[in-house]
Order: C-alpha cells, then structure tokens, then sequence
C-alpha cells in the first residue's frame, strides 16, 4: 500500500452533521468514513448509495467501504474556524422550506421577532427550525491515505450536507496520525486484542457522542504501517 500524508484546506462552508437536533454541529475532526466517502467517489468510481424505506433508511451501513482501494485517517485539524451559521426551518404541513444564513432573519420566523407580514397572510405554519453550525473556509487538516494505487499529488474532492464542502489538498509531512474506531472495528472487523493494542500505541483515545466519532489520537505510525495496514488491506 502507497502512503501519503496531506494538508487539506477548505475552500467553502462545510456543514457535516456531527451531532444532530433543533442544532447541527460540525465537530473540527472530520470521520474517515466521511473521507473514505469523498475520495472514493471522486477517485475509486464508488456509487452513491441512497435508502428511502426500511431499516436501511435509518440505520447506516459502511460494509461497501472495504472494497474502496484505499484506506485513509481521520482528518485531523490543523487549524479550524468554526464560525459558519445558517437556519433551515421546515413546515410539514405545506411542505415549505425556508433557509437563511441571517440570525435575524432567523429570529423573525421563530417568533423571536414579529412574523414578517408575508408570511401571516400566507397562512404558514412553520412548525421546526434547526440551527447549523459549520466549518469556515480556510480551514485546515492533515489526514493519511494508504491506496493501492497513488492520488494526485493535489487531490480535490467534497463532502458535508450537500456536498458543500470543496477540499483541495497537497502533501505534506505527517505531524500527528488519527484513526477512527468505528471504521476498524465495525467495517473491518479487527479483533479486540488489536484495538486494545492499538489504544496502548495511542497518545489518547476521544469518545464522541456518536460511534462514528470515536477517535484514537496520537497513533504510533510504524504499529499502524505493521499490523494495522494489512489487516485492512
């Protein structure tokens, strides 16, 4: 396997739904299943999945990512501005949408201020509003791609609530390496006795309040190069 080490900076606003609610935060440490995402469909020829009915719609599978060419780390920040806001509010009965990137505005279809008289004679009944907290552009990350084939030496691809977030990245060399617990042990099946190891060769291990979000921090490179590689590979 081929590894590379990038700096990736964001270009536009990226909104990820790290923590979900009437808030949708975007945490600064982007998951590698997101990544694995990104890259693949711009370099590996991977197919959108999409799940409109059932259990599927609901409950995420990753089991597709193992046949990606590649396996990447988490993207690590650098340094991230997390000051991107915008409001999206949602009437189920008229099936309006209606989104801002105004706190003002905001406030005004909450009842926060008075309803604009637009929306009183039309009768609206905006029933939810949900706050999204992103990552501004000029964002930086480091993340590490192993691939059985080479990426660019400037690779370019997108990810976040539609595909907002624009990415270009060089190389760069490797300051701290991030993996996702997730993506080892729910889509490549890794033993216990090799997480427990792995948490041992970790500066840290960082739990989020997601499974996807669950992060071992300050991975020793050579432990990951001999026996975590080939057993995702």
């Amino acid at each position: 396997m081929i590894e590379r080490t990038y700096e990736a900076q964001l270009y536009a606003p990226l909104f990820y739904s790290s923590a979900e609610g009437r808030s949708i935060r975007t945490q600064p440490m982007l998951s590698a299943t997101a990544l694995m995402h990104a890259i693949g469909y711009r370099y590996c020829g991977l197919e959108k999945r999409y799940a409109l009915v059932g259990e599927e719609a609901t409950s995420a599978s990753y089991d597709h990512l193992r046949d990606l060419p590649l396996f990447v780390s988490d993207m690590r920040p650098v340094a991230v501005k997390a000051n991107e806001r915008t409001f999206r509010s949602t009437d189920y009965r008229s099936e309006r949408h209606f989104t801002t990137a105004d706190p003002d505005v905001a406030d005004q279809v909450t009842g926060g201020k008075s309803v604009p008289e637009v929306l009183e004679r039309s009768g609206a009944g905006w029933q939810t509003i949900r706050r999204y907290q992103g990552l501004s552009p000029g964002s930086t990350f480091e993340f590490t791609v192993w691939s059985e084939e080479p990426l660019p030496n400037r690779p370019s691809f997108q990810m976040g609530i539609g595909q907002t977030g624009e990415f270009r990245a060089t190389e760069s060399d490797l300051d701290q390496l991030v993996l996702n617990k997730y993506l080892l042990e729910n889509v490549y099946d890794l033993p216990t006795e090799t997480l427990t190891e792995l948490l041992e060769r970790s500066d840290t291990f960082e739990r989020g309040n997601d499974p996807r979000l669950q992060h071992f921090v300050g991975v020793d490179p050579e432990y990951v190069r001999e026996t975590i590689i080939p057993e995702v590979s």
